[in-house]
């Protein structure tokens, strides 16, 4: 196991891997170059060529998908050499994604969670172990793994022997943690500002660390609430007790989550349906017209009738857990939702949704397992908060792996 980083701030503070911010020009005119012989490939399709590459790389081991609780657990065994169960913990975690067998990826979530912590040098010691354990493997945003999952349901309805498994699908890099960014320079012909656009991709994909990202942001994203999770909390709190009479059963608790969410999202489904509609469809009509409100409607019955399905809950998975997660709140008339409530659902969507364990705190747990709402059944992911229990699914994955591989365990 490496040692801790330095506490940010001490002299040898930028002295461990991945804080250096400089780019190579010879590397980057490289990629211009290699980018300028293939410009019939979009930057869309570079990207998702990318991240399908990377998706692909990482499916031989098991994702272990860790909430803020048991990073900062980690982080202070490793910063303190504490011996105990968590410093087992990380040892078993270090040895398991160095032998191949597990990576702990992070979300957009975990990372804005990161900047609850005000001191500088606890921030970079947390991203120092994210940056060890996670292989530089983070999920795609949330919005976008919606966008991903309903453009596979469509695609897969159609040609299911042209789409890639979903789970290939869904990962990004660091430096896209919160999004793709892409600087259009307009000083430059097409050709030439494709290949720009490609080989900043490139840089970004491949050189921009964790550590960095966060180095570059500073104390300036500290407590910062970009997602507005304070403001919808209180939003969605008052459309609870407004409607608390109409809600009979979970069932319809979720019907009522599931009919607001994907009002959100019909717009997207029309995009992605305009270009495989037949002709005679005609082209996609405006937005603000009566005519594209009634295209999306048509979209959000669409979508509606595949949460009706046990395959199109599992497919739209990301949205179908959501929903699940709030409308049990919505439910238990007397527990007013909290902004981190909002970061543990998102927690939730990305372990059980792409990940094999989610090691999390207790009443998330709790609520996670419960058996009506059927959610680690159906998505078959180990969930716990029990720091010996998660130690002993870690080290049944390292003992079955080498099993597997024809090795016995030592």
């Amino acid at each position: 196991m490496s040692s801790p980083p330095p506490d940010a701030g001490s002299p040898s503070a930028h002295a461990y891997p991945g804080r250096h911010h400089g780019m190579s020009p010879h590397k980057i005119g490289l990629s211009i170059e290699r980018h300028r012989a293939s410009p019939e490939v979009s930057l869309e399709q570079y990207r998702r060529r990318r991240v399908h590459a990377f998706g692909c790389s990482l499916m031989t081991r098991k994702a272990v998908y860790l909430d803020l609780r048991f990073w900062i657990g980690l982080r202070d065994a490793a910063r303190y050499d504490t011996p105990g169960i968590m410093m087992d913990l990380l040892c078993a975690l270090h040895g398991a994604v160095a032998a191949g067998q597990v990576f702990c990826p992070i979300t957009d979530s975990t990372f804005l969670e990161m900047f609850k912590q005000a001191d500088p040098g606890s921030r970079a010691a947390t991203a120092y172990l994210i940056s060890e354990l996670s292989l530089g493997a983070t999920l795609l945003t949330y919005d976008m793994r919606v966008g991903t999952e309903i453009a596979h349901y469509v695609h897969a309805a159609r040609t299911p022997e042209a789409v890639d498994p979903l789970r290939e699908l869904v990962w990004s890099k660091p430096a896209y943690v919160m999004g793709f960014v892409d600087p259009v320079p307009m000083a430059f012909d097409p050709a030439t500002r494709l290949a720009l656009r490609k080989a900043f991709f490139d840089h970004m994909w491949e050189d921009v660390t964790l550590i960095q990202v966060c180095d570059m942001l500073g104390d300036k994203f500290v407590h910062a609430d970009p997602l507005r999770f304070r403001e919808t909390t209180g939003r969605v709190n008052e459309q609870t007790r407004t409607h608390a009479d109409s809600l009979k059963n979970m069932k319809t608790a979720y019907q009522h989550e599931l009919v607001g969410v994907l009002n959100l999202y019909a717009g997207q489904l029309t995009t992605i349906l305009a270009p495989i509609l037949p002709s005679e469809a005609g082209p996609l009509p405006k937005k603000g017209t009566p005519e594209r409100a009634e295209a999306d409607r048509q979209c959000q019955a669409f979508l509606v009738a595949a949460f009706g399905t046990e395959a199109g809950r599992k497919a739209l998975r990301t949205l179908h857990i959501n929903t699940t997660l709030h409308a049990a709140v919505r439910w238990n008339k007397g527990q007013a939702l909290k902004a981190n409530d909002l970061f543990d659902f998102q927690h939730a969507c990305a372990a059980l949704a792409y990940c094999d364990a989610f090691f999390t705190e207790g009443p998330l747990c709790t609520l996670l397992n419960r058996p009506d709402l059927g959610l680690v059944e159906q998505f078959g992911c180990f969930v716990s908060a029990d720091v010996a229990a998660c130690l002993a699914y870690v080290e049944d994955v390292v003992r079955e792996t080498t099993v597997y591989d024809g090795l016995k365990p030592t």
